[in-house]
């Protein structure tokens, strides 16, 4: 899983109105906001949205990881490895 740092789905997330269609897409960036309001609270507007975009990378992978697909491979004993990073789009460097 990857994103990247100011990413404009998230920044739309954070907004009360609705978008259309793309609103089933952010459905579960703002479940992620929500699950961890407490944690975004009282952050300023840039590190809220960073904190957003890592804390949603950190779900999805979880999400993959919760995949009948990565199950049955663990379950077989198949060595498998599930990544997430988010990166700046300004220099390209990944944070894991």
């Amino acid at each position: 899983m990857c994103r990247h740092y100011g990413c404009d789905g998230v920044k739309v997330s954070l907004e009360t109105v609705r978008h259309g269609l793309i609103d089933n897409w952010l459905r579960h960036i703002k479940d992620v906001s929500r699950f961890n309001a407490e944690k975004l609270n009282g952050l300023e507007p840039d590190k809220k949205l960073d904190t957003l975009c890592e804390l949603y990378v950190i779900e999805q992978v979880t999400n993959v990881c919760n995949t009948t697909i990565v199950q049955k491979a663990r379950g077989t004993g198949t060595r498998l490895s599930v990544h997430g990073w988010v990166y700046g789009i300004e220099n390209g460097i990944l944070k894991d």
